[in-house]
């Protein structure tokens, strides 16, 4: 980890450290105190020193850089990849589609309610998580990208640290197992109503991705989440073989599989070929898809207004989104629907466009008829909220309700939820 890294992101920890004293509900009691200078950190999931605040939707856009991508192989979810250093697969070009100028209104279609899906990476893999859990009866299935169990962070940013994600001592991410405290909240909360009975997850398709190298969410933490949901039922489908850091996994990528750095955009090979995690996915969730478009695409890729349904710099959210929309669903066909959940860092405010654009799902969803919705989360200075790595709320940073259909943010983008598909 470069020295700048190292001191950056080792005070917050040391700081987070020494205010544990006895943190009630967590499963690792008392923390040993770890020195600044044994710890290294990446651009965390969670809580840290980050860059300064941009004005929610203000801040210049970085420079869109062309992704690449391939023709797709289609193995199996957990093939083993080949031994040895990943091979650097030659991708072929792919025609580059950015969101125009304009804020538009974001529109209502129709969508088939067996057809709804959340997804998310690292940060957004928590917040995506509690999305699904908290409104198990709407969304149909997961996919979730170096995440972890609801609940996880037990509204502490001490425990998020040390037992979920984000701070990183020797080359490996801090880990502490709160299976056993993210079931029982949720079943507190099933029965109590402030989410969707836990019955609704059974029989879902989860897909989880964790790469071995991970180096920010400990591997054991998306075990511990395969173990959760396939207590309550669902199906899960675990892509974990891969060499592969922190990062969401996609064709149109720009960094290697290994490597942990801004924007954790990674492609991945198998057998020498480039993996495809969002057809492994979109399959679970659609049935058989038809060709992905590595053209121009037919559809509608626009900037919307997040403030209509709340959001606000007072909840660290930006004043706009992104949709895409394909042109039967325009048009008023049936369609699927799927909100992705960015990582910390990976907001619009700090690298524009990329994450939508190295994604890899409006590739499969301009010709399988489905909507793409990206909130944008953005930084916060504090002291109210607190988030100045640009992370959606995992740990309470903005409201102690934030894993519950109450949160803020959660009830924000569920509203922009309702606005697309007509869900209750």
């Amino acid at each position: 980890m470069p020295r700048a890294a190292r001191i950056l992101y080792a005070p917050l920890f040391a700081a987070a450290v020494a205010s544990m004293t006895a943190c009630s509900g967590g499963s690792s009691g008392a923390v040993a105190p770890v020195s600044p200078a044994a710890t290294a950190s990446p651009q965390f999931p969670g809580a840290g020193p980050g860059q300064p605040t941009p004005g929610p939707g203000q801040s210049p856009a970085p420079p869109t850089p062309t992704p690449t991508a391939s023709a797709t192989a289609r193995p199996g979810p957990t093939a083993t990849p080949p031994s040895g250093p990943t091979p650097t697969p030659t991708p072929a070009p792919v025609v580059t589609v950015t969101p125009g100028a304009a804020v538009e209104r974001l529109g209502s279609y129709r969508v088939t309610p067996q057809k709804i899906f959340v997804a998310g990476i690292s940060a957004g893999g928590f917040f995506g998580v509690q999305m699904h859990v908290a409104h198990s009866g709407v969304f149909q299935g997961a996919a979730i990208y170096a995440g972890g169990v609801y609940h996880c962070a037990q509204d502490s940013v001490e425990l998020a640290l040390v037992e979920c994600g984000g701070e990183t001592v020797a080359g490996q991410a801090l880990y502490q197992n709160t299976l056993a405290q993210s079931e029982a909240y949720l079943d507190q909360q099933s029965a109590a109503g402030t989410i969707d009975p836990s019955t609704r997850l059974q029989g879902q398709p989860v897909y989880l991705w964790s790469g071995t190298r991970d180096s920010v969410v400990n591997p054991k933490e998306m075990a511990d989440l395969s173990a959760e949901y396939q207590h309550y039922g669902a199906r899960v489908t675990f892509d974990s073989t891969f060499a592969a850091e922190h990062g969401w996994e996609s064709p149109d990528g720009e960094l290697p599989c290994g490597t942990v750095a801004s924007p954790y955009m990674i492609a991945c090979a198998q057998n020498g070929a480039v993996y495809d995690s969002q057809r492994t996915w979109l399959t679970l969730f659609l049935g058989n898809l038809a060709p992905r478009n590595n053209g121009a695409l037919r559809g509608s890729l626009m900037r919307f207004d997040q403030t209509e349904f709340g959001a606000s710099a007072g909840n660290s959210m930006d004043t706009n989104g992104t949709v895409f929309v394909p042109q039967p669903c325009a048009a008023g066909a049936a369609c699927s629907f799927v909100v992705v959940f960015h990582g910390c860092h990976q907001g619009h405010s700090e690298i524009g466009d990329r994450f939508v654009t190295e994604s890899g799902i409006d590739q499969w969803a301009d010709t399988n008829n489905l909507i793409v919705l990206y909130p944008y989360a953005v930084p916060a200075p504090g002291p109210t909220p607190y988030n100045p790595n640009g992370c959606w709320d995992w740990w309470g940073y903005d409201d102690p309700s934030y894993s519950l259909k109450s949160g803020t943010q959660m009830s924000i983008v569920y509203r922009m939820v309702q606005r697309v598909t007509g869900a209750p």
